[in-house]
C-alpha cells in the first residue's frame, strides 16, 4: 500500500529496528513531520522494542516484521540494522511493494545493492539510503555559493578518526570493513557533490599499526573533468570531517561539527562564514547533521513518487567506488604497517 501521489493523508511508515541511530536521529525527525504516522515497530529485543515505542508514542510493537507489514500495511518502511543483517529483510521489504529506507551501507557489496536496486525498479518502489551528507545544511549551504560562481573542479572529502586496533575488528566483529561501513561517507559526500561519474581511480589502501586496513585515500577523477580527493584514516588524533569545494574563483571550507567559510576572489573577508548549528537554526543533532532534512526529503518522495538523488540506484555506484578504491589499491601493491 502507498500514499496516493500528492495526497494530503499522513503516509503510514512502519519501523524496523530500535537502536541508538534510530532513536538517536531517525525516529526523531520523523516524529516532527504532521503528514507522517509511525504505525508500528518491531524489535527482536523486548526492551528496546517497548522502551523505544513508549518514547515515540508507537502504539503497536511487534517482533515479527513481516506479522507487523501484513497487520498495518505500511506506505513505507524504515529498516534500519547492521548491513550483515539488511539485506534479507530490505528485499522482502522491497518485494512486498513497500517504499524502503536504509542506513548506510545499504548492503555487503555492490553486487547486493545493485540486486535491492533492481528488486526496487521491479516494484516502483521510491527507496532512500542513509548518506545524511548530502543534506546537511552547511555542507548544502556551502555548496550552493560555490556554485554561483561555477560547478566545482575539484572537491576533497575527509573523514579522521582514531579508533585503537585489537584482536577483533571494530565493525561488527569483522562482519564489514571499516571503508564500507563508515568511511564510505567522505566517499559518497566526495561523489556527490563533485557531480559526473566516476572515470578512474587512483588509491592507497594502509594497515597502520594494525591487522585490518584503517587508512583510505584516492584520487578520482569524473566524467565532468572534476577531480575528487578522498582522505580517510582511523589512527589519526580524534574525529573529524570535512568538505572542500573549489570552482573557479571560490572555495569552499566546511567542517560538519564546526565552522565553515566560502572564499571569493581573492578576498579579505569570507563571503559566507557561520557554524554547522547557525546553517541549521538548530542544536539539535538530526537537524544539524541533516537527518531531519533528508526523512523529509523521503517522505516527499514517497508522496510525490519521484525518486531522491540517495536512492538505491545511486548508492550502488558509492558502492562500487569503494570496490575500485580496494581494487586498485591490490593492483598497486597495498602497503602495511
Amino acid at each position: 500500500m502507498r500514499a496516493k501521489r500528492g495526497s494530503k493523508r499522513r503516509v503510514k511508515v512502519a519501523l524496523i529496528g530500535a537502536g541508538a541511530m534510530a532513536n538517536g536521529v531517525h525516529y526523531p525527525s520523523l516524529v516532527e513531520f504532521r503528514d507522517v504516522s509511525l504505525v508500528g515497530l518491531c524489535d527482536l529485543i523486548p526492551e528496546k522494542l517497548e522502551r523505544t515505542a513508549a518514547h515515540f508514542g508507537i502504539k503497536r510493537t511487534f517482533g515479527d516484521y513481516r506479522e507487523m507489514l501484513d497487520k498495518t500495511k505500511p506506505d513505507a518502511v524504515y529498516a534500519l540494522m547492521p548491513p550483515h543483517h539488511v539485506y534479507d529483510v530490505a528485499m522482502n521489504v522491497l518485494q512486498r511493494g513497500h517504499d524502503l529506507f536504509v542506513e548506510k551501507p545499504p548492503a555487503l557489496t555492490a553486487f547486493q545493492t545493485d540486486c535491492l536496486a533492481r528488486a526496487a525498479a521491479d516494484a516502483k518502489a521510491i527507496t532512500g539510503v542513509g548518506f545524511q551528507r548530502r543534506y546537511h545544511p552547511l555542507f548544502v549551504k556551502c555548496n550552493k555559493v560555490v556554485h554561483k560562481h561555477g560547478a566545482p573542479h575539484q572537491v576533497v572529502a575527509s573523514f579522521y578518526k582514531f579508533i585503537k586496533p585489537g584482536k577483533v575488528h571494530g565493525y561488527y566483529r569483522g562482519a564489514i570493513d571499516i571503508l564500507t561501513s563508515d568511511a564510505i561517507h567522505a566517499a559518497d559526500a566526495m561523489r556527490y557533490y563533485a557531480g559526473g561519474e566516476v572515470v578512474s581511480v587512483a588509491s592507497s589502501v594502509r594497515k597502520l599499526g594494525a591487522w585490518y586496513d584503517t587508512s583510505f585515500n584516492a584520487l578520482v577523477t569524473f566524467s565532468n573533468g572534476a577531480t575528487g580527493v578522498l582522505l580517510t584514516n582511523w589512527r589519526t588524533g580524534g574525529r573529524r570531517l570535512t568538505l572542500e569545494l573549489h570552482s573557479i574563483g571560490c572555495s569552499a571550507f566546511a567542517n560538519a561539527d564546526g565552522v565553515g567559510e566560502v572564499w571569493a576572489n581573492n578576498g579579505k573577508d569570507p563571503v559566507l562564514r557561520q557554524t554547522h548549528t547557525e546553517a541549521a537554526g538548530s542544536e539539535e543533532r538530526h537537524v544539524h547533521q541533516g537527518f531531519r532534512a533528508q526523512a523529509r526529503a523521503f517522505i516527499t518522495a514517497v508522496k510525490t513518487r519521484r525518486q531522491l538523488h540517495n536512492n538505491m540506484a545511486d548508492a550502488v555506484k558509492s558502492m562500487r567506488l569503494v570496490e575500485q578504491i580496494y581494487q586498485n589499491a591490490m593492483e598497486g601493491g597495498r602497503s602495511g604497517a
